[in-house]
């Protein structure tokens, strides 16, 4: 075991050295945060900010009563003659137009935009009031109210515990995010350890000192293993610790929001069990992922050749991932868990939204470490065969 030891120590150290080592240490913990939460946090800005000075609604045809509401709701009311070209020309946030019975809105944002603009949306609120209010005296003249038009209510909530609601898009972007990483991080350091090695020709003087080749796969495992969970722990410290200062530092930003592109900023608050549970399930699936490009990288000749091999073991690990987009539309069975690459997607979901059971985790755990010792076994076996190792 001590020289499979000194084997990772070398490694490692080799790893380190490198300059794009700190970049894989800190940009996970900027990038991460930044692609989670700036956009939102630059559109609550811009909300902000439209909320706080007044809007100006290009008006053409409508009622006085109208425009007083307007005006009550701290928009800039402006006659013109084309409300629709002076939104165009920016010189309106809002186009509001009335003709046969009709209010005409125009809205500022591009046509790619799925929302409207805050402006819009006020201009709308005026509307419907008004509208309400033209209703109301209208019943009341024949001796009716709103309620006669309503007998009943219909309100439709989500199924959804509160914490999966409260999660936001971090229920999707956790697991996501780890097996991605977890699949991506090792690799350069494991083509660097077993291809790496034939290139350079420096294989041979590892396999001739006395170090059997189950130590030397022991070392550059452990090492490949490190380097292939530390850019996930620190992406998923990034994601934590990010929320977390968004909901702090930006609170008015956030306030800003529309209510549904609040929640989708999401707050995650997971107790040291499930953290535990994370961290062992990411280990395992690293174990797996690790193993299987040792086995890859050691049987390849070249890097080029290696890169042809790691492509579709990249695609056939993640292929599980396109599942998880559709969980909301199936019953997930116990036998998800055993499924390689998919029952860790399906145990990581479950562990963040805290729907997870001892019974499905022992699964996932217990087969992703099945599947990692079947395939170092290969990778043993590949290190062993001296027409593998010197294949070249």
């Amino acid at each position: 075991m001590k020289d499979a030891l000194k084997i990772a120590r070398k490694e490692l150290l080799t790893y380190v050295r490198e300059d794009r080592f700190w970049l894989m240490v800190f940009l996970p913990l900027l990038i991460m945060p930044l692609l989670m939460h700036l956009p939102l946090l630059l559109m609550g800005h811009f909300l902000q900010q439209a909320q706080s000075k007044p809007q100006i609604v290009a008006i053409k045809g409508v009622s006085q009563e109208v425009q007083i509401l307007l005006r009550q709701a701290n928009l800039v009311v402006q006659s013109s003659p084309d409300p629709r070209k002076a939104v165009r020309e920016r010189l309106a946030a809002v186009g509001l137009i009335y003709s046969e019975g009709r209010y005409t809105i125009f809205d500022q944002n591009s046509f790619l935009s799925l929302r409207l603009s805050a402006a819009t949306e006020q201009t709308q609120q005026v509307l419907q009031r008004y509208k309400e209010q033209v209703l109301l005296e209208r019943l009341q003249s024949r001796g009716l109210g709103l309620a006669d038009l309503e007998p009943f209510t219909i309100e439709t909530q989500k199924a959804a515990s509160e914490r999966e609601q409260s999660l936001g898009v971090l229920a999707l972007i956790i697991p996501l995010m780890l097996v991605g990483l977890l699949i991506s991080g090792g690799q350069s350091m494991a083509l660097e350890a077993t291809v790496g090695e034939k290139e350079k020709g420096t294989i041979e003087a590892l396999l001739s000192a006395p170090v059997a080749p189950w130590k030397l796969l022991l070392g550059k495992g452990l090492a490949v293993l490190v380097a292939t969970v530390f850019p996930a722990t620190t992406s998923f410290i990034g994601v934590v610790l990010g929320s977390m200062f968004a909901r702090m530092g930006f609170s008015g930003q956030i306030q800003a929001l529309p209510d549904d592109l609040e929640v989708q900023l999401g707050t995650l608050a997971l107790e040291p069990a499930e953290l535990a549970a994370i961290f062992l399930t990411s280990v395992l699936l690293a174990f797996f992922v690790v193993a299987a490009m040792l086995a890859l990288g050691i049987f390849a000749r070249t890097y080029r050749e290696a890169s042809i091999y790691f492509g579709p073991l990249d695609m056939l690990v993640m292929s599980p991932v396109l599942l998880f987009f559709v969980f909301d539309f199936i019953k997930v069975q116990d036998w998800f868990f055993v499924l390689p690459g998919l029952g860790v997607v399906v145990a990581m979901d479950a562990i963040v939204k805290g729907t997870s059971s001892p019974w499905q985790l022992g699964l996932t755990w217990v087969s992703t470490l099945a599947y990692g010792l079947l395939v170092l076994y290969l990778a043993f076996r590949n290190f062993s065969r001296e027409d593998v190792v010197f294949r070249n």
